[in-house]
């Protein structure tokens, strides 16, 4: 209870200054006055000290303000931009605080040597060098104490939540009331190392599966690993954005640009599992030319459903069809389902506008124009779609330090293309509205049935009505059912061509039925 006190107190102190700062932005004197005007200039400056206080306060503020640098729904542009600079900037710990881990988890003398100066590090752990059974590996191991430290931060946050909540402006409750819940889940897998093997291997063995030569995945070395401690197979490589050792290796950049985009929509699309986090220290290429994958840490899932709602989203953009849009926003969780439709559309259609104006259009610019225009409705970005926003921001930027006229917009439309997912969602469509016309011809092979039923109700009601009346009655309201029938049916036949000639076929002669029926109840005479 003392730590947690104590922490909540130093994350208060750090943070009330900013608080005040923007709370002054919207009412001069805080409770009354009116807006101020912040200079661009003085934005900046903020953003760098409120960068500055996120790492001073450790490795679960130094998380939160590299989501929100994906988080253009919560934070302007220029503290996102900021907050890119806090890629694990924390200096390495000593050696001797990570040998209880590597003791206590799989054994110290496990392995045959280990180097212990750190190869790499970041906020939540710190990676070395080491052989095992006669190979080299590479042995991650978590910091000591950081889960009890995220923990203690994790109830803090939700702690001050409800507050942000109520000083917060309406347009972002609907983001920050999933947030925290989405940060914490995200941090949690990253602290753990078992899920990480388990997204490593699976990810190997899809691109196995697939015979596909051109990717590599480290092998995790189950017998030496744990939650806090993951050892994976050395394998090395030159740092993908070094374009001069690739060129120097007999690597053509572009080439490497469209096998890194060509790995990246395999895992999302086709495999559902994917790396997360396209960083150039996390991506190298190997001398035979293949490209190579480390740190799955951030790594996602993509269901069937998102990868519907993915291509679906695509196809509904290329048509302009913001009712389309809306629906696929909804589904992925983006847009509350209770927000103004119309509003929403009129936006969208804007944005189409705009990009469309554009000379040239990338995944920032649609990204930033989207939620730039989007903030005033119950818009958030859901933690697997953020990773994707990640993934497009960061490796669009890679790809272009490859080759600076790579297009992913355009890459990505060739994928869909050439791996059938254009022609699937065409067939889905197809198979939805040969759906709806067989429930229809139903329904309308029903109807005389039900009209029959009416008549025959009808006729019961007015037992005193002269029968003559009633049969010619009876006989009109027949015709005019059957003549209903005739052109319905006529009509779906019609539209059910392109998709069966089978039904069409059935539909047309269904409604030389009804024809008939028609002709025969008009010329009956009645009784």
């Amino acid at each position: 209870m003392v730590r947690f006190l104590l922490r909540f107190v130093r994350i208060a102190r750090t943070f009330t200054p900013f608080l005040l700062l923007f709370l002054r932005d919207r009412r001069r004197f805080l409770i009354a006055g009116g807006s101020r005007t912040v200079s661009q200039s003085e934005h900046e400056q903020r953003a760098r000290r409120l960068r500055d206080a996120m790492l001073a306060l450790g490795p679960t503020f130094v998380k939160i303000g590299q989501v929100l640098s994906t988080r253009p729904d919560l934070v302007p542009q220029v503290y996102a931009e900021e907050f890119v600079t806090l890629q694990d900037a924390i200096p390495a710990g000593p050696y001797r605080e990570m040998i209880p881990a590597l003791a206590e988890d799989v054994g110290y003398h496990s392995y045959d040597d280990f180097d212990p100066e750190p190869i790499a590090g970041g906020s939540l752990a710190q990676v070395y060098l080491a052989s095992y059974q006669g190979e080299q590996v590479v042995v991650k191991v978590r910091r000591p104490g950081i889960k009890d430290l995220i923990e203690t931060d994790l109830r803090i946050i939700r702690r001050i939540i409800p507050l942000t909540l109520f000083l917060a402006p309406d347009r972002f409750s609907f983001s920050l009331r999933n947030m925290a819940d989405d940060f914490e889940r995200i941090i949690l897998e990253e602290l753990d190392f078992e899920r990480e093997a388990r997204m490593m291997e699976e990810i190997r063995e899809n691109f196995a599966a697939d015979e596909n030569d051109t990717v590599t995945i480290p092998r995790v070395y189950r017998d030496v690993s744990s939650d806090r401690v993951l050892t994976m197979g050395y394998v090395e490589g030159t740092k993908v954005t070094d374009v001069k050792e690739l060129e120097a290796s007999g690597h053509d950049p572009e080439n490497v640009a469209e096998r890194v985009a060509d790995a990246y929509f395999t895992m999302g699309l086709e495999h559902g599992v994917y790396h997360g986090d396209p960083h150039p220290g996390n991506l190298a290429v190997d001398d035979d030319g293949r490209i190579v994958f480390y740190d799955f840490g951030m790594s996602g899932r993509f269901t069937p459903a998102m990868q519907a709602s993915v291509v679906n989203l695509y196809l509904a953009a290329v048509n302009r069809n913001v009712d389309a849009i809306i629906d696929e926003l909804v589904a992925l969780g983006a847009l509350d389902p209770d927000a103004d439709r119309a509003a929403v559309g009129r936006v969208l259609e804007l944005v189409i506008e705009d990009l469309e104006g554009s000379d040239e259009v990338d995944w920032q610019q649609i990204i930033d124009v989207i939620v730039g225009m989007l903030r005033e409705f119950p818009f958030r970005i859901p933690p697997d779609v953020m990773l994707v926003l990640r993934v497009g921001s960061i490796g669009e930027g890679v790809l272009r330090q490859l080759d600076p006229e790579f297009d992913i917009l355009a890459a990505a439309q060739s994928f869909l293309r050439e791996h059938g997912f254009l022609r699937r969602a065409a067939r889905i469509k197809l198979a939805e509205a040969r759906s709806d016309l067989e429930t229809s011809l139903w329904a309308l092979l029903r109807l005389p049935t039900k009209l029959e039923r009416e008549l025959d109700a009808r006729e019961q009601e007015r037992v005193e009505t002269p029968r003559a009346l009633v049969e010619n009655q009876r006989r009109q309201t027949r015709s005019i059912g059957y003549a209903i029938l005739a052109a319905g049916t006529l009509v779906a036949s019609g539209l059910v061509v392109p998709v069966s000639r089978i039904y069409a076929t059935v539909g047309i002669v269904v409604a030389f039925g009804f024809v008939v029926l028609f002709l025969r109840s008009s010329n009956r005479q009645p009784q």
